[in-house]
């Protein structure tokens, strides 16, 4: 294996009986870095399992690389799944496939399975993604779900397909601008695919899409007018044998990613949907370590409502900046011609004219640049920390069984005369 997840600094006092809800890549996770921290973790997932490796979805891809292996940028989905799958079980986490959740209880912190079975936790994590059943228990009630006409379409081609000409598009990560439509492309696989999303505004609804990234379709589906694409994006559609669209549906921010009891938490697309694209991973990633983090230094299960309410303290507001920052970037790169988007290419030329950052005055650098250096610069490790030293002695004082939460640092002092 090339690397795990990061490991925590603590490991728990007490082992509580965690059940995460979903294996998706942010359920499985948030699996491990519980069961790292000392827990006793039971995964429940629907399917067979064999769903995610077959899922279509863009390539992953973390905001925070220090949260998980360095090869991982460029990974397709599956490939990341397995990897985290294979860790999890390895650390201890018990895998329960075939077990479709029917109802949620936030009284008793329990999960009733289509057969009947009724499961018991401490602690309930809903991972179970868009339409997450958990997330109804927590919020008291479904979310209203407002359907769009904006689609995402993704699709990947052998490298050694393509012909010299659309080895520019190999060379690294890019998001370009089509007219209106977004364009975002990566190698994965270790450099022998090429995948790229194209997001765009359809004229009309169309019934068929979903956003689950499980149906495929051959390009002539979608009725795009392939001469106003570039010649080289042209190519790269009709090397597409199948392409994997998803439809986005709005819901509102969360108020609460914790229920009124704080035995049930969301994290991943049930507690923060995103737009399609690279940071859904990413944020779930952060929502995983963030309780991996917190929950290592438990010491006693009076403590769990304290923990989760520092996990949404930590999250919520990240989550919703970057939520606001995906919509602000499609909208603005999506642009349809006329003079907003003339606008947008004026402060574009600008920004690019300067050529190197350190070329850059600092006061237009933030104006252009701010946002996303606030997005690429969270360190969720060091945040979790600096929750631990800040709040960590409060949190154990007046436990009669306590102890340090890390390492102890000794002082001497001495005067000289």
């Amino acid at each position: 294996m090339p690397g795990q997840l990061l490991a925590n600094p603590r490991r728990a006092s007490i082992s509580l009986n965690i059940t995460v809800v979903g294996g998706s890549i942010v359920g499985v996770a948030s699996a491990c870095a519980l069961q790292k921290a000392g827990h006793h973790v039971t995964l429940l997932e629907k399917t067979d399992g064999q769903s995610w490796v077959s899922l279509k979805a863009p390539h992953a891809f973390f905001i925070d690389a220090d949260l998980v292996w360095e090869e991982s940028r460029g990974f397709t989905h599956g490939d990341l799944h397995a990897l985290l799958c294979e860790e999890a079980a390895h650390e201890g986490v018990q895998f329960r496939y075939n077990s479709k959740v029917i109802k949620v209880d936030s009284e008793t912190v329990s999960v009733t399975l289509e057969d009947g079975e009724r499961i018991t936790s401490d602690v309930l994590i809903g991972a179970d993604g868009f339409k997450s059943l958990v997330r109804t228990s927590v919020v008291g009630q479904q979310i209203l779900e407002t359907r769009s006409k904006e689609v995402t379409l993704n699709f990947t081609i052998p490298t050694s397909l393509m012909e010299e000409d659309l080895k520019p598009y190999t060379e690294d990560s890019s998001v370009r601008r089509n007219g209106s439509v977004l364009e975002e492309s990566s190698l994965t696989n270790s450099g022998r695919d090429f995948s790229m999303t194209l997001g765009y505004t359809l004229s009309e609804d169309a019934p068929e899409l979903n956003e689950e990234w499980q149906d495929t379709y051959p390009i002539e589906h979608f009725r795009l007018d392939l001469e106003k694409f570039e010649p080289r994006v042209r190519k790269l559609l009709k090397l597409a044998e199948n392409i994997t669209p998803h439809i986005l549906i709005y819901r509102p921010h969360l108020e609460s990613f914790v229920c009124d009891r704080a035995r049930l938490v969301l994290v991943g697309e049930a507690a923060h949907p995103l737009l399609p694209g690279q940071h859904n991973t990413a944020l779930g990633i952060e929502d995983a370590h963030t309780l991996g983090s917190l929950f290592s230094g438990i010491q006693e299960q009076a403590q769990v409502p304290q923990l989760l309410s520092a996990y949404e303290e930590l999250r919520q507001a990240r989550c919703i900046a970057t939520q606001d920052w995906e919509k602000r970037k499609r909208a603005m790169l999506t642009l349809p011609h006329g003079k907003e988007q003339e606008e947008r290419d004026r402060k574009l030329r600008k920004a690019m004219s300067y050529g190197e950052w350190g070329h850059m005055d600092e006061t237009i650098f933030k104006v252009i640049w701010g946002d996303e250096m606030d997005l690429f610069m969270f360190d969720a490790t060091e945040k979790v920390e600096d929750w631990w030293t800040k709040w960590g002695p409060l949190l154990i004082r007046g436990n009669p069984h306590r102890r340090s939460l890390g390492p102890s640092l000794q002082v001497s002092i001495s005067k000289e005369r």
